[in-house]
């Protein structure tokens, strides 16, 4: 084990790696990075305090060093994550899969339970994955966060996850060209009428032989490939489409559509998406009907560190007449800020959270939020249920709306063509 700074926990900073990662480069010799998060810690470190969550950390640090013994550098990356530096990349894969099993074992004691921790990893490789410092720390870092989206408590490979960008990439590139990008929807249920009240437009990718790819298949490469706002776009064509053919039902039915960062950042996209909603808006009231209220959907990883540049650009949506919703509550920062400095009428609860119900930490959590939401009168609404045992909890802690197989799985409408051009106001968007 190569020697280590003189910090409280006794192991590298992020610093310290940075500098021996690039000597490692300098010396030419090939070697691995092995980049470990503790799966879910931000909520252990909620529901049992930072003094547990400290405990979690001098654990995982120790189990780390012992596994890899002098076989390379273990060093705190940031929060819940540590770096290993090995030399040893002939059996790079035994080596991460032995670390992840002994993590799997490191049982602690609470006041109230037993609490086993596991761990996400990502694995890089020099020179295979990157020829500097910071190509390589970014391959792993993509790759633990694919190890993580994919379920956690695994290990990915950065190679595996090129070679899936250029292949993904290829088949996404040639869907959004010939619109075969397209929305299926999931009904939203009111939790004390059980009426359906809403729906989602979850994006779908329609292959040339009709299977469709989930979201989670193509999403996070959209998102390397900067293509996700052209997602967006598609979807929210689609969805106003549909409000404007149902316009005249009288049913109030909510249609959510999801917002990226990376829509944010194209002012052109925007502009175009908001000249649409006025045009629909303007039909629906000079028609006399109301319309079909839209909602539009941002994360807290979207809006992190840039709500002001968020609100600038939201605003006049929400003035022309849709509302917000902050989906995936709970599964990254949480911060109530985000309530306070953006007109939320939505909050999602996360599907992770809302799975975990049946644990009395979990439901103590989502009752706190439940009960912040009520009071700034926003509505909640739980992502992801699944089971009547869950449905019946979430009723319970009085969520207003909830989604999921439980009530139904997402579905194309059968009456749309994607391949026909959407509706468009009688002046072109364009200028044409």
């Amino acid at each position: 084990m190569a020697p280590v700074s003189d910090h409280d926990d006794g192991i590298p900073d992020r610093s310290a790696l940075r500098q021996t990662v690039s000597e490692h480069i300098r010396r030419g010799a090939p070697f691995g990075l092995i980049l470990c998060d503790i799966d879910r810690f931000k909520l252990i470190n909620y529901s049992l305090g930072h003094e547990f969550g400290d405990r979690v950390l001098c654990q995982t640090a120790a189990v780390l060093r012992d596994t890899l013994a002098a076989g390379g550098t273990i060093g705190r990356w940031g929060g819940p994550e540590f770096l290993c530096i090995v030399d040893d990349i002939a059996n790079l894969d035994a080596q991460v899969e032995k670390l992840r099993h002994r993590v799997e074992r490191l049982v602690l004691l609470s006041t109230t339970s037993r609490i086993r921790i596991t761990a996400s990893f990502g694995v890089a490789s020099y020179p295979a994955d990157g020829h500097d410092a910071a190509d390589l720390l970014n391959a792993v870092d993509a790759a633990l966060y694919h190890a993580k989206e994919w379920g956690r408590n695994r290990a990915v490979r950065a190679t595996v996850i090129q070679k899936r960008v250029l292949g993904m990439g290829v088949t996404l590139e040639a869907a959004l060209h010939e619109n075969r990008i397209v929305p299926a929807y999931q009904p939203i249920v009111s939790l004390k009428t059980k009426a359906v009240v809403g729906e989602e437009a979850l994006a779908r990718l329609q292959m040339p032989d009709g299977e469709l790819l989930a979201a989670d298949e193509f999403i996070e490469v959209s998102r390397q490939l900067q293509l996700t706002y052209k997602i967006d776009q598609s979807i929210i064509r689609a969805t106003l489409e549909r409000c404007m053919a149902n316009r005249v039902n009288p049913q109030p039915h909510a249609h959510f559509v999801n917002i990226s960062g990376n829509l944010l950042r194209h002012p052109d996209a925007v502009q175009e998406l908001l000249e649409l909603v006025r045009a629909y808006v303007a039909t629906c009231r000079a028609e006399g009907h109301q319309g079909r209220m839209m909602v539009l959907e941002l994360t807290e990883r979207e809006l992190f560190g840039d709500i002001a540049h968020a609100k600038a650009i939201l605003m006049p949506f929400v003035e022309a007449g849709l509302q917000l919703a902050l989906d995936d509550f709970g599964h990254g920062y949480s911060s109530f800020q985000y309530l306070a400095d953006l007109p939320f009428s939505f909050l999602k609860i996360e599907g992770s959270l809302i799975r975990r119900l049946a644990e009395p930490t979990t439901r103590k959590i989502v009752q706190g939020i439940q009960r912040i939401a009520a009071e700034l009168g926003i509505k909640t609404l739980a992502e992801g249920v699944e089971t009547p045992g869950i449905a019946h909890i979430v009723e319970d802690l009085g969520i207003d709306w909830a989604q999921g197989f439980f009530y139904d799985a997402a579905r194309l409408d059968q009456q749309a063509d994607g391949h026909r051009p959407l509706w468009q106001p009688r002046w072109s968007v364009s200028g044409k």
